[in-house]
């Protein structure tokens, strides 16, 4: 088999698989700490998060861009709704990845209606890799415990709201 059809094939494979990891639910895993939590971040409007103050809490990680047309419509028309009836002790936190353009990234949170949720700026994308995040939109669901779920796009506000409910079970 010559050399430009193994490339082609190997794009094909490679390309399927990453669209598996933004649409495929996973089970819990055992652990989301401490990786993952190792970091500091800016937050949209001033100040700064520090992933290990979420340690030990019931969180939703929800990764976007503010060039990507998924997350608008998934911003406006689900997380909106699900911040605005977040049970008492989970926090959802929007994981702006990718850009620099501040403006962007207020205009997309207050097109979204997104604003009543804490926003970071993860311009370089080192927190995204520290999720395993490839694709956006994703979602993390993050249990006290440290165990989680992952999600990518199209979810509906039930399907937000059912992983919530799993958080506060446990």
């Amino acid at each position: 088999m010559n050399t430009r059809i193994r490339l082609a094939i190997l794009s094909v494979v490679t390309a399927v698989a990453l669209s598996a990891c933004a649409t495929a639910e996973s089970p819990p895993s055992p652990s989301a700490t401490p990786g993952p939590f190792d970091f500091t971040a800016p937050l949209v409007g001033g100040g700064e998060l520090d992933g290990a103050s979420l340690k030990g809490s019931d969180v939703v990680l929800w990764f976007w861009a503010p060039w990507c047309p998924t997350c608008l419509v998934e911003g406006r028309d689900h997380v909106s709704a699900v911040i605005e009836e977040l049970p008492e002790g989970v926090e959802l936190i929007g994981i702006a990845g990718l850009s620099d353009d501040q403006d962007a990234i207020e205009e997309f949170i207050e097109w979204t209606g997104t604003g009543g949720a804490q926003h970071v700026v993860d311009q370089d994308g080192s927190i995204w890799a520290g999720f395993g995040v490839l694709l956006q939109p994703a979602f993390y669901f993050v249990n006290d415990d440290g165990t989680f779920r992952r999600a990518g796009s199209g979810l509906t506000v039930a399907d937000i709201q059912a992983e919530i409910e799993w958080l506060t079970e446990s």
